[in-house]
């Protein structure tokens, strides 16, 4: 398919900043005037979110402060314009990456309190966030070791720096 036609029908189905975004993606990786690409490898390309995150991250501000919005939005808009669940395997593998890399132990070099405390917030509510998530719920044993790991580890630092 002609990167011009999926255009011209995607403008036609969803918000502008949906359009705008899929532009600006497409940009970073295509010839849009001249390359075809199959129908399954655009949709890939709008739905895997590591490659969605990667090629969009640049463009937030934008979608942020002239449009009001936000790229989970455009994200949403995307699959939903592909007939694909947003809350799939790989933004639930993407999440699950960026919790795991953390390392709940850099909590407790954090001198001031409320930061300390606002950070471990943090890490609690992205593990939450994941747990929540539909995709989870439907594949717990996929990830719910690592996941016990992670809570069980920042309970020990909730602990270590309540004692401090």
């Amino acid at each position: 398919m002609k990167l011009t036609l999926f255009l011209e029908q995607l403008e036609n189905n969803v918000p502008k900043i949906v359009y705008f975004c899929a532009t600006h993606m497409l940009q970073k990786n295509y010839n849009i005037q001249d390359d075809d690409v199959k129908e399954e490898e655009i949709k890939t390309f709008f739905t895997h979110y590591n490659c969605y995150q990667t090629h969009l991250n640049d463009y937030a501000g934008v979608i942020y402060n002239k449009y009001d919005s936000s790229i989970d939005e455009v994200y949403e808009s995307l699959c939903l314009y592909f007939n694909e669940t947003p809350d799939n395997k790989s933004l639930f593998e993407y999440r699950l990456t960026r919790v795991i890399n953390q390392d709940p132990s850099k909590y407790l070099n954090i001198s001031d309190p409320e930061m300390r405390n606002a950070a471990i917030l943090r890490a609690e509510d992205k593990i939450s966030v994941i747990e929540n998530s539909h995709y989870y719920l439907l594949n717990k044993k996929e990830a719910q070791a690592q996941i016990s790991a992670l809570k069980q580890s920042l309970d020990l630092i909730k602990r270590a720096v309540s004692t401090h």
